[in-house]
């Protein structure tokens, strides 16, 4: 639960500090909201925050994750944390679908302030679907890969872009950006969590018939089944 939480503190401090919508001098009177953070600001997504580079980055993302989980379907390391990330972003796209149904809160394009809840059903600003969805693509190989590879903490930077690039584009309030990242999150680590109790119960031999495009296409790849995809502790090199 730890490294969810240092997740949750890295997104909720940078997504704060970083979004020019969010530091400018040049905003009105209004603000308010969820947290008495959100206040109404032009907008501001050209370049690297321009609309279309954050379809770019979702597209890139989805299929990315889908790609490695099809390819390496679930007798690989690599396949089973893809597939906790698709199972995290599916999770996480139906919450914060309902949450939105549910708050119907307007955008800060369709409504300068940031105190209209319950506008009507054709508003869906809260929480962020794309933060939340970054988030939880992320936090799964956050989780399985920050032990060996620290680095992978760079990963934090996609939904921090994303919250940063919504706002400037007037798509999101920031408590919007904030509770989605933490949905997001929360998401990844539950899809994380659920697969490791589901690979404590699977016996440690080998496995030929997984799914996944690789073991149809190369049949005599062997596999053996552990945590993640990791060898038992018999036959891990000394």
């Amino acid at each position: 639960m730890r490294p969810l939480l240092r997740l949750l503190g890295a997104a909720l401090l940078a997504t704060t500090l970083l979004p020019a919508s969010a530091q400018s001098d040049n905003y009105t009177a209004t603000r308010g909201g969820l947290f008495g953070w959100d206040r109404y600001d032009e907008r501001e997504d050209n370049g690297p925050l321009s609309r279309r580079n954050q379809m770019r980055l979702d597209a890139l993302v989805i299929g990315s994750a889908l790609s490695v989980a099809l390819w390496e379907g679930t007798d690989s390391r690599a396949g089973r944390i893809a597939w906790q990330s698709v199972d995290a972003m599916a999770t996480t796209a139906l919450a914060t679908e309902t949450m939105k149904r549910v708050f119907q809160r307007a955008r800060p394009a369709e409504e300068a302030n940031p105190n209209d809840w319950f506008a009507g059903s054709q508003h869906a600003s809260f929480p962020s679907g794309e933060t939340a969805m970054m988030a939880a693509a992320v936090t799964p190989v956050i989780l399985a890969l920050q032990d060996e590879h620290p680095s992978v903490w760079a990963l934090a930077a996609l939904p921090v872009y994303m919250g940063a690039a919504r706002m400037a584009s007037q798509g999101h309030w920031l408590s919007d950006v904030l509770v989605g990242g933490a949905v997001g999150a929360v998401g990844g680590w539950y899809a994380a969590q659920r697969q490791q109790h589901r690979d404590d119960g699977l016996p440690e031999e080998p496995c030929r018939h997984g799914f996944g495009l690789r073991q149809r296409l190369v049949p005599h790849r062997r596999c053996r089944r552990g945590s993640l995809g990791r060898l038992p502790a018999d036959h891990r090199p000394i």
